[in-house]
């Protein structure tokens, strides 16, 4: 369990800014489960009674925002009456108990996870609660919890047992934020990092690896930082898992000053980023993938993760979805979509096994990506018993070039042999002569029409 908090609310414009995040439409459900101790039933009125309580007091900040994770594979566990119990738990940590509250249930990427925002002021007494040692306090709120109701221990910076390294996460959510804006996964920059790492025994070769993975090295204004595509720097010691003097001993060949400083990285990197693509292992690769065109609602994501895991591979959960690295290419399952990152066109095996993920999931499948790779994943798509009406093409669907198609109905002996039954379905993609042959549906000479019939 994850509990991130802090105090907020010192203006109408941060309450409004807080109300508008909790009910985004970024999230899959929002739900308000309690408004307790205030008159209003809408959210930002809720806030505003908050902060008017202050006023008659010396607080700045009138509310405290917290959020409150647990693990993917342990959310479903989690239901409404222990998300209750979570907040409690960690409203008498925070010496919050009995203030105003509010709590907002989320569901993001399926998974659950409850914010909570409490009014600081204490509505007797009219004194605030001192936020001190809060970060100290969200963590025994987690380990309590986490032992209370049998969940994975998390090992937190302020109650780790003594003698375990201080954890250092790989992405703080300002990371997050600027992967959002981007499109460069935080994750991504830490996988190309490390491999890097792996592959260097000093500084000048880190630089080098670094550069042929798409990334560059800066002057930091707290020391060697990596800038990725988008011009947004990196911590080493953040990305690496490593700590701060370690990373600083395998860099001591480097002279930082002699380094580019960020802002110069930023467009030298951008620049460069198209022009030397391939030299630089492609950051922005080529995608080709296939999504839920019929849309199947909740998604069940201790299932998606098992299917990969059954197939030998090992899951990375993201915010945005889940990542493998399977088949020498990085393959990301949002749920309704399944892409595969490639350098040049997929190989057979990366379509036959993107077809059966999706035919296992999906009635219906859109592909994408290039001409090529859509005929190629419709072919398979067939081969492996879709009926050819539940596949679809993006290159159709924007009225891209087409090969000439076949005038009037299929052939009998292609619909038998492909179990369409009369009348034929109609759907935009027909199969072409050419993949008529590619799926050896050819008419034979058992199925020429008799002489004078």
């Amino acid at each position: 369990m994850v509990i991130k908090g802090s105090s907020r609310g010192h203006s109408r414009r941060d309450v409004r800014r807080l109300a508008a995040h909790l009910m985004s439409g970024e999230n899959e459900t929002v739900e308000i489960i309690a408004m307790e101790g205030v008159a209003s039933a809408d959210l930002l009125d809720a806030f505003e009674e908050m902060r008017a309580l202050s006023r008659g007091t010396r607080c700045r900040k009138a509310v405290y925002h917290a959020s409150i994770n647990v693990a993917a594979d342990e959310a479903e566990s989690v239901g409404l009456p222990k998300w209750q119990e979570a907040a409690d738990e960690l409203g008498r940590r925070l010496g919050l108990e009995g203030h105003q509250r509010v709590l907002v249930l989320h569901r993001k990427h399926g998974r659950e996870h409850l914010h909570v925002v409490w009014g600081r002021v204490n509505q007797a007494t009219l004194k605030t609660v001192s936020d001190g040692g809060n970060y100290r306090k969200h963590e025994q709120t987690s380990r309590a919890l986490e032992d209370r109701w049998s969940l994975k221990p998390v090992v937190g910076v302020h109650t780790r047992p003594e003698g375990t390294p201080r954890p250092v996460a790989q992405a703080t959510h300002q990371d997050w934020q600027a992967s959002v804006r981007t499109g460069i996964p935080a994750m991504d920059v830490a996988r190309r990092l490390q491999a890097a790492w792996a592959a260097s025994t000093d500084g000048a070769s880190f630089k080098r690896e670094v550069e042929a993975r798409g990334l560059c090295l800066a002057n930091g204004r707290r020391g060697i930082v990596a800038v990725d595509e988008a011009g947004t720097p990196h911590s080493l010691a953040r990305r690496l898992g490593k700590r701060a003097a370690e990373v600083h001993a395998r860099l001591a060949d480097l002279d930082a000053v002699a380094l580019p400083t960020v802002e110069r990285a930023k467009t030298e990197n951008k620049k460069g980023s198209n022009r030397q693509g391939e030299m630089m292992g492609e950051a922005k690769k080529k995608v080709f993938g296939a999504s839920d065109r019929a849309g199947q609602g909740q998604i069940d994501w201790d299932w998606v993760a098992d299917w990969w895991r059954r197939n030998g591979v090992e899951v990375q959960h993201a915010y945005d979805g889940l990542w493998v690295e399977w088949l020498g290419a990085r393959w990301h399952d949002t749920g309704d979509r399944i892409q595969v990152e490639t350098e040049g066109e997929p190989t057979d095996k990366h379509v036959r096994e993107l077809v059966r993920a999706c035919r296992e999931r999906w009635t219906t499948i859109r592909f994408y990506g290039s001409e090529e790779f859509q005929r190629r994943a419709r072919i398979e798509a067939i081969r492996q018993g879709v009926p050819p009406e539940n596949i679809i093409l993006e290159c159709e669907e924007k009225g891209g070039t087409k090969r000439p198609a076949p005038q009037g109905p299929l052939p009998d002996h292609v619909k038998k042999r492909l179990g369409i039954a009369d009348p034929e379905p109609s759907h935009p993609d027909a199969l072409t002569a050419a993949e008529i042959v590619e799926l050896g549906l050819e008419e034979g000479p058992d199925d020429a029409p008799a002489a004078g019939r």
